[in-house]
């Protein structure tokens, strides 16, 4: 929420994850995630932005089949993270997160 009375409208207040986390050490753990669930080289440049200049990087290339994995496994991960939310609680506070546990306990 932003603008006046920003803290009155929200659904809830959200604490840090950790401290010191920022955008960029987020970006590591995104990294791994993709590691972990085997994603090639390339197709992780291109989600990070990192250009690779390798003779290796120049002749391979991404498929709709590789990025079809990858939006598997974030998916397997979400639903995981989901259902863990459930086991802890059915319902949040926040608004959008009480929706998507309401749709995932009638999945």
């Amino acid at each position: 929420m932003r603008g006046r009375n920003a803290a009155a409208r929200a659904d809830a207040c959200w604490a840090p994850l950790s401290p010191g986390v920022t955008p960029h050490s987020l970006r590591h753990g995104y990294k791994t995630l993709m590691e972990e669930l085997g994603t090639p080289s390339k197709l992780m440049d291109e989600h990070m932005g990192h250009a690779d200049g390798s003779v290796q990087a120049r002749y391979s290339h991404t498929t709709e089949v590789i990025v079809g994995r990858l939006l598997d496994g974030l998916t397997d991960v979400w639903l995981a993270a989901l259902d863990a939310r459930l086991a802890l609680a059915s319902r949040s506070p926040v608004a959008t997160l009480d929706r998507l546990l309401t749709a995932r306990a009638d999945w």
